[in-house]
Protein backbone atom coordinates (compact mmCIF):
# COMPACT_ATOMS: atom_id res chain seq x y z
CA UNK A 1 0.00 0.00 0.00
CA UNK A 2 1.81 3.17 1.07
CA UNK A 3 4.87 1.64 2.56
CA UNK A 4 7.89 2.27 1.07
CA UNK A 5 11.33 0.87 0.68
CA UNK A 6 14.44 0.72 -2.27
CA UNK A 7 13.99 -2.90 -3.52
CA UNK A 8 16.54 -5.23 -5.01
CA UNK A 9 14.11 -3.11 -6.87
CA UNK A 10 14.37 -2.00 -5.61
CA UNK A 11 15.17 -4.49 -8.52
CA UNK A 12 11.47 1.65 -4.85
CA UNK A 13 12.08 2.62 -1.35
CA UNK A 14 9.59 3.13 0.63
CA UNK A 15 5.82 4.98 0.92
CA UNK A 16 4.45 3.28 1.57
CA UNK A 17 4.70 4.18 4.23
CA UNK A 18 4.19 6.12 4.02
CA UNK A 19 6.96 2.64 1.00
CA UNK A 20 8.82 -1.22 1.75
CA UNK A 21 11.70 -1.43 -0.62
CA UNK A 22 12.72 -4.97 -1.74
CA UNK A 23 16.38 -3.59 -0.89
CA UNK A 24 19.02 -4.35 -3.87
CA UNK A 25 22.64 -4.27 -1.46
CA UNK A 26 24.61 -5.50 -4.64
CA UNK A 27 23.04 -3.22 -7.46
CA UNK A 28 23.07 -0.23 -4.85
CA UNK A 29 26.99 -1.39 -4.37
CA UNK A 30 27.51 -1.62 -7.90
CA UNK A 31 26.65 1.83 -8.58
CA UNK A 32 29.38 3.93 -10.10
CA UNK A 33 30.62 6.83 -7.69
CA UNK A 34 31.52 9.27 -9.83
CA UNK A 35 28.91 11.93 -7.98
CA UNK A 36 31.18 12.67 -5.06
CA UNK A 37 33.55 15.49 -5.12
CA UNK A 38 36.20 13.75 -2.82
CA UNK A 39 36.01 10.77 -5.20
CA UNK A 40 34.97 8.66 -2.54
CA UNK A 41 34.42 5.17 -3.47
CA UNK A 42 30.86 4.17 -3.38
CA UNK A 43 31.10 1.15 -1.14
CA UNK A 44 32.58 3.48 1.82
CA UNK A 45 28.88 4.89 1.66
CA UNK A 46 27.04 1.90 1.43
CA UNK A 47 29.12 0.26 4.03
CA UNK A 48 27.91 3.03 6.07
CA UNK A 49 24.61 2.10 5.08
CA UNK A 50 24.42 -1.24 5.70
CA UNK A 51 26.52 -1.33 8.56
CA UNK A 52 24.52 1.84 10.54
CA UNK A 53 21.21 0.09 9.79
CA UNK A 54 22.72 -3.17 11.46
CA UNK A 55 23.03 -0.75 14.86
CA UNK A 56 19.71 0.31 14.66
CA UNK A 57 18.04 -3.35 13.39
CA UNK A 58 19.69 -4.32 16.54
CA UNK A 59 18.78 -1.70 19.07
CA UNK A 60 15.39 -2.09 18.05
CA UNK A 61 14.82 -5.28 18.59
CA UNK A 62 16.01 -5.20 21.81
CA UNK A 63 14.02 -2.23 23.37
CA UNK A 64 10.64 -4.17 22.18
CA UNK A 65 11.47 -7.37 23.61
CA UNK A 66 12.95 -5.42 26.35
CA UNK A 67 9.33 -3.72 26.63
CA UNK A 68 7.79 -7.52 26.49
CA UNK A 69 7.71 -9.91 30.06
CA UNK A 70 9.45 -13.19 29.97
CA UNK A 71 6.05 -14.63 30.79
CA UNK A 72 4.18 -13.84 27.07
CA UNK A 73 5.91 -16.14 25.29
CA UNK A 74 3.52 -16.17 22.40
CA UNK A 75 4.02 -12.48 21.80
CA UNK A 76 7.37 -12.23 22.34
CA UNK A 77 7.78 -15.27 19.70
CA UNK A 78 5.55 -13.07 17.08
CA UNK A 79 7.40 -10.29 17.83
CA UNK A 80 10.87 -11.94 16.91
CA UNK A 81 8.81 -12.99 13.50
CA UNK A 82 7.82 -9.22 13.24
CA UNK A 83 11.29 -7.74 13.99
CA UNK A 84 13.49 -10.48 12.30
CA UNK A 85 13.93 -9.32 8.69
CA UNK A 86 16.99 -6.92 8.33
CA UNK A 87 16.64 -4.47 5.51
CA UNK A 88 18.88 -1.43 5.38
CA UNK A 89 16.40 1.74 5.63
CA UNK A 90 16.49 4.90 3.72
CA UNK A 91 13.96 5.89 6.56
CA UNK A 92 16.61 6.04 9.01
CA UNK A 93 19.61 6.80 7.34
CA UNK A 94 18.05 9.98 5.81
CA UNK A 95 17.19 11.04 9.52
CA UNK A 96 20.69 9.84 10.67
CA UNK A 97 22.92 11.82 8.24
CA UNK A 98 20.16 15.18 8.46
CA UNK A 99 21.40 15.36 12.06
CA UNK A 100 25.16 14.50 11.69
CA UNK A 101 27.58 16.86 10.86
CA UNK A 102 30.78 14.73 11.83
CA UNK A 103 30.49 10.71 11.07
CA UNK A 104 30.19 9.77 14.95
CA UNK A 105 27.59 12.29 15.67
CA UNK A 106 24.60 9.50 14.66
CA UNK A 107 25.65 7.31 17.70
CA UNK A 108 24.35 10.15 19.85
CA UNK A 109 20.90 9.25 17.75
CA UNK A 110 20.82 6.00 17.27
CA UNK A 111 17.64 4.74 19.49
CA UNK A 112 15.85 7.67 18.17
CA UNK A 113 16.70 6.15 14.82
CA UNK A 114 15.53 2.48 16.16
CA UNK A 115 12.31 4.39 17.03
CA UNK A 116 12.23 5.59 13.85
CA UNK A 117 12.48 2.03 12.20
CA UNK A 118 9.81 0.25 14.17
CA UNK A 119 7.12 3.51 13.13
CA UNK A 120 8.22 2.33 9.35
CA UNK A 121 8.39 -1.20 10.45
CA UNK A 122 4.63 -0.60 11.89
CA UNK A 123 3.33 0.84 8.70
CA UNK A 124 4.09 -2.27 6.39
CA UNK A 125 2.49 -4.85 8.47
CA UNK A 126 -1.07 -2.65 8.19
CA UNK A 127 0.02 -1.72 4.86
CA UNK A 128 -0.21 -5.82 4.41
CA UNK A 129 -3.17 -6.11 6.06
CA UNK A 130 -5.01 -3.40 3.62
CA UNK A 131 -3.80 -5.12 0.55
CA UNK A 132 -3.95 -9.04 1.11
CA UNK A 133 0.03 -9.27 0.62
CA UNK A 134 0.79 -12.59 0.99
CA UNK A 135 4.64 -12.45 1.48
CA UNK A 136 6.87 -9.20 2.76
CA UNK A 137 10.81 -9.72 1.76
CA UNK A 138 10.14 -13.36 0.81
CA UNK A 139 8.58 -14.41 3.72
CA UNK A 140 4.89 -14.92 4.89
CA UNK A 141 3.22 -11.81 6.10
CA UNK A 142 2.51 -11.28 9.63
CA UNK A 143 -1.21 -10.99 8.84
CA UNK A 144 -0.83 -14.55 6.86
CA UNK A 145 0.76 -15.86 9.02
CA UNK A 146 -0.62 -15.00 12.91
CA UNK A 147 -3.72 -13.33 11.66
CA UNK A 148 -4.99 -9.98 10.67
CA UNK A 149 -5.48 -8.90 14.55
CA UNK A 150 -2.31 -10.40 15.75
CA UNK A 151 -0.53 -7.91 13.03
CA UNK A 152 -2.85 -5.11 14.05
CA UNK A 153 -1.48 -5.28 17.51
CA UNK A 154 2.07 -5.77 16.48
CA UNK A 155 1.96 -2.36 14.36
CA UNK A 156 0.65 -0.77 17.74
CA UNK A 157 3.16 -2.53 19.78
CA UNK A 158 5.59 -0.95 17.55
CA UNK A 159 3.93 2.52 17.46
CA UNK A 160 4.19 2.89 21.16
CA UNK A 161 8.05 1.13 21.95
CA UNK A 162 8.82 3.80 19.52
CA UNK A 163 7.04 6.83 20.96
CA UNK A 164 7.90 5.82 24.88
CA UNK A 165 11.53 5.81 23.24
CA UNK A 166 11.63 8.68 21.00
CA UNK A 167 10.05 10.70 24.56
CA UNK A 168 12.19 9.45 26.58
CA UNK A 169 15.36 10.14 24.94
CA UNK A 170 14.15 13.76 24.07
CA UNK A 171 13.50 14.00 28.08
CA UNK A 172 17.11 13.08 28.87
CA UNK A 173 19.53 13.98 25.73
CA UNK A 174 21.40 17.48 25.23
CA UNK A 175 18.89 18.23 22.03
CA UNK A 176 17.93 20.95 20.59
CA UNK A 177 13.94 21.89 19.92
CA UNK A 178 12.99 19.04 21.64
CA UNK A 179 9.27 19.86 22.16
CA UNK A 180 8.76 21.31 18.54
CA UNK A 181 10.45 17.41 17.44
CA UNK A 182 8.47 15.48 19.10
CA UNK A 183 5.19 17.51 17.78
CA UNK A 184 6.66 16.67 14.12
CA UNK A 185 6.93 12.68 15.06
CA UNK A 186 3.31 12.73 16.20
CA UNK A 187 2.42 15.26 12.97
CA UNK A 188 4.10 12.44 10.50
CA UNK A 189 2.43 9.66 11.49
CA UNK A 190 -0.93 11.53 11.85
CA UNK A 191 -0.08 12.53 8.02
CA UNK A 192 0.51 8.81 7.20
CA UNK A 193 -3.04 7.49 8.86
CA UNK A 194 -4.66 10.21 6.66
CA UNK A 195 -2.62 9.21 3.46
CA UNK A 196 -3.24 5.25 4.24
CA UNK A 197 -7.24 6.48 4.74
CA UNK A 198 -7.35 8.29 1.06
CA UNK A 199 -5.42 5.31 -0.33
CA UNK A 200 -8.00 2.87 0.34
CA UNK A 201 -11.04 5.13 -0.01
CA UNK A 202 -9.78 6.12 -3.69
CA UNK A 203 -9.34 2.40 -4.59
CA UNK A 204 -10.61 1.59 -8.05
CA UNK A 205 -11.77 5.30 -8.44
CA UNK A 206 -11.40 6.27 -11.92
CA UNK A 207 -11.75 9.92 -11.74
CA UNK A 208 -9.12 10.61 -9.55
CA UNK A 209 -6.24 13.08 -10.19
CA UNK A 210 -3.00 13.18 -10.66
CA UNK A 211 -2.73 16.15 -8.15
CA UNK A 212 -4.78 13.76 -5.50
CA UNK A 213 -2.62 11.09 -6.03
CA UNK A 214 0.73 13.43 -5.44
CA UNK A 215 -0.61 14.61 -2.42
CA UNK A 216 -1.81 10.77 -0.75
CA UNK A 217 1.69 10.01 -1.85
CA UNK A 218 3.30 13.24 -0.08
CA UNK A 219 0.99 12.62 2.94
CA UNK A 220 2.25 9.12 3.56
CA UNK A 221 6.11 9.14 2.26
CA UNK A 222 6.98 12.50 0.88
CA UNK A 223 5.87 14.02 3.98
CA UNK A 224 7.21 11.25 6.21
CA UNK A 225 11.07 11.83 5.06
CA UNK A 226 10.62 15.72 5.12
CA UNK A 227 9.72 15.51 8.92
CA UNK A 228 12.53 12.92 9.55
CA UNK A 229 15.36 15.07 8.02
CA UNK A 230 13.66 17.79 9.65
CA UNK A 231 13.59 16.44 13.26
CA UNK A 232 17.49 14.93 12.92
CA UNK A 233 18.34 18.80 11.59
CA UNK A 234 16.56 19.89 14.47
CA UNK A 235 17.66 18.27 17.17
CA UNK A 236 21.36 18.91 16.28
CA UNK A 237 20.45 22.82 15.98
CA UNK A 238 21.18 23.75 12.63
CA UNK A 239 20.69 26.80 10.91
CA UNK A 240 16.75 27.60 9.96
CA UNK A 241 17.91 27.31 6.31
CA UNK A 242 19.79 24.14 6.74
CA UNK A 243 16.42 22.51 8.53
CA UNK A 244 14.80 23.76 5.40
CA UNK A 245 17.52 22.49 2.64
CA UNK A 246 17.45 18.97 4.30
CA UNK A 247 13.58 19.01 4.57
CA UNK A 248 13.29 19.80 1.15
CA UNK A 249 15.63 16.47 -0.17
CA UNK A 250 13.28 14.36 2.16
CA UNK A 251 10.24 15.32 0.60
CA UNK A 252 11.56 14.79 -3.10
CA UNK A 253 13.49 11.93 -2.33
CA UNK A 254 10.42 10.12 -0.81
CA UNK A 255 8.44 11.05 -3.60
CA UNK A 256 10.70 9.70 -5.75
CA UNK A 257 11.13 6.69 -3.71
CA UNK A 258 7.73 6.09 -3.91
CA UNK A 259 6.93 6.80 -7.31
CA UNK A 260 9.44 4.45 -8.41
CA UNK A 261 7.89 1.85 -6.10
CA UNK A 262 5.14 1.80 -8.20
CA UNK A 263 6.89 1.11 -11.01
CA UNK A 264 8.69 -1.74 -9.68
CA UNK A 265 5.35 -3.11 -8.23
CA UNK A 266 4.09 -3.16 -12.16
CA UNK A 267 7.27 -4.22 -13.90
CA UNK A 268 9.16 -7.21 -11.46
CA UNK A 269 8.31 -10.30 -10.31
CA UNK A 270 7.94 -11.32 -6.70
CA UNK A 271 11.22 -12.82 -6.78
CA UNK A 272 12.74 -9.51 -7.17
CA UNK A 273 10.38 -7.41 -5.19
CA UNK A 274 10.27 -10.10 -2.20
CA UNK A 275 6.49 -9.47 -2.21
CA UNK A 276 3.32 -10.43 -3.77
CA UNK A 277 2.79 -10.10 -7.86
CA UNK A 278 1.51 -6.56 -8.86
CA UNK A 279 -0.54 -5.85 -5.74
CA UNK A 280 -1.21 -2.22 -6.26
CA UNK A 281 -3.32 -3.82 -9.50
CA UNK A 282 -4.99 -6.75 -7.51
CA UNK A 283 -6.40 -4.24 -4.89
CA UNK A 284 -7.02 -1.67 -8.12
CA UNK A 285 -4.95 0.79 -5.96
CA UNK A 286 -4.87 4.02 -7.85
CA UNK A 287 -0.99 4.17 -8.42
CA UNK A 288 0.73 6.73 -10.58
CA UNK A 289 1.51 4.05 -13.71
CA UNK A 290 -2.70 3.17 -13.68
CA UNK A 291 -3.90 7.04 -14.12
CA UNK A 292 -1.36 7.48 -16.58
CA UNK A 293 -2.24 4.42 -18.82
CA UNK A 294 -5.59 5.01 -18.16
CA UNK A 295 -4.78 8.91 -20.60
CA UNK A 296 -2.28 7.22 -22.39
CA UNK A 297 -3.01 4.38 -23.17
CA UNK A 298 -5.17 2.74 -26.85
CA UNK A 299 -9.20 3.57 -26.50
CA UNK A 300 -9.29 -0.58 -26.70
CA UNK A 301 -6.39 -0.42 -24.24
CA UNK A 302 -8.16 2.16 -21.84
CA UNK A 303 -11.44 0.27 -21.79
CA UNK A 304 -10.23 -2.93 -20.74
CA UNK A 305 -8.26 -1.33 -17.94
CA UNK A 306 -11.24 0.15 -16.64
CA UNK A 307 -13.60 -2.73 -16.59
CA UNK A 308 -10.97 -4.80 -14.97
CA UNK A 309 -10.75 -1.57 -12.33
CA UNK A 310 -14.41 -1.53 -12.02
CA UNK A 311 -14.71 -5.67 -11.33
CA UNK A 312 -16.43 -6.30 -8.15
CA UNK A 313 -14.89 -9.98 -7.78
CA UNK A 314 -11.19 -10.40 -7.35
CA UNK A 315 -9.19 -10.18 -9.89
CA UNK A 316 -7.86 -13.64 -11.35
CA UNK A 317 -4.40 -14.20 -12.54
CA UNK A 318 -5.06 -13.72 -16.45
CA UNK A 319 -6.58 -10.82 -15.33
CA UNK A 320 -3.77 -9.04 -13.54
CA UNK A 321 -1.49 -9.73 -16.25
CA UNK A 322 -3.92 -8.12 -19.15
CA UNK A 323 -4.27 -5.27 -17.02
CA UNK A 324 -0.55 -5.40 -16.61
CA UNK A 325 0.00 -5.67 -20.17
CA UNK A 326 -1.96 -2.20 -20.91
CA UNK A 327 0.11 -0.36 -18.36
CA UNK A 328 3.09 -1.71 -20.10
CA UNK A 329 1.79 -0.89 -23.41
CA UNK A 330 0.37 2.68 -22.83
CA UNK A 331 4.27 3.94 -21.92
CA UNK A 332 3.25 5.04 -18.67
CA UNK A 333 6.48 3.43 -16.85
CA UNK A 334 8.59 5.79 -18.65
CA UNK A 335 6.02 8.62 -17.78
CA UNK A 336 6.13 7.76 -13.71
CA UNK A 337 10.44 6.91 -14.69
CA UNK A 338 10.50 10.92 -15.62
CA UNK A 339 8.88 12.05 -13.10
CA UNK A 340 11.10 9.95 -10.16
CA UNK A 341 13.96 11.67 -12.07
CA UNK A 342 12.68 14.81 -11.34
CA UNK A 343 12.26 14.02 -7.82
CA UNK A 344 15.56 12.90 -7.37
CA UNK A 345 17.20 15.96 -9.18
CA UNK A 346 15.60 18.46 -6.77
CA UNK A 347 16.81 15.88 -3.97
CA UNK A 348 20.41 16.31 -5.06
CA UNK A 349 19.64 20.59 -6.20
CA UNK A 350 18.57 21.25 -2.20
CA UNK A 351 21.71 19.45 -1.25
CA UNK A 352 23.93 21.69 -3.18
CA UNK A 353 23.02 24.96 -0.98
CA UNK A 354 24.55 23.01 1.80
CA UNK A 355 28.76 23.16 2.42
CA UNK A 356 30.00 19.56 2.06
CA UNK A 357 29.98 17.23 5.02
CA UNK A 358 28.78 13.91 5.65
CA UNK A 359 25.31 14.95 5.71
CA UNK A 360 25.47 15.78 2.06
CA UNK A 361 27.90 12.91 0.62
CA UNK A 362 25.67 10.35 2.36
CA UNK A 363 22.52 11.95 1.12
CA UNK A 364 23.60 12.44 -2.04
CA UNK A 365 25.03 9.21 -2.51
CA UNK A 366 21.25 7.92 -1.51
CA UNK A 367 19.75 10.13 -3.93
CA UNK A 368 22.20 9.40 -6.64
CA UNK A 369 21.68 4.80 -6.41
CA UNK A 370 18.47 4.92 -5.94
CA UNK A 371 17.23 4.22 -9.09
CA UNK A 372 20.43 1.69 -9.58
CA UNK A 373 18.62 0.16 -6.57
CA UNK A 374 15.12 -0.20 -7.94
CA UNK A 375 17.00 -1.75 -11.01
CA UNK A 376 15.41 1.41 -13.08
CA UNK A 377 18.80 2.71 -13.91
CA UNK A 378 20.14 2.55 -17.79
Amino acid sequence: MLSCVRHSKHAIIHARTPSSRRYNPGARKRAISNFSPRKVVVSIYFDRFRQSFREVHAVSNALVMGSLSPKDHALREMMNFVLSPEQPSDYTHVFQYAHCRVESDYQDIVKISAAVHLLQASTFLTDDVFDGTMTRYSLPAVHRKYGASYAIIAAELLQSVAMETIGAELDGGQFQHRCLAFQIFNQMMRELYVGQFLDVFHTGDLRIAKSEYFRIIALAVGNFLAHLARCGALLAGKPASEVEALSSFGYHYGMALFITDDIVDVADRPEVTGKSYAADLRNRRMRLPVILALKMGKPSDVRSLKRLLLKKKELSPAEIEQARGVVLRSGALGACLKIAKRHLAKSVEALATLKESPTTENLRWLAKTLLTAQRLAG
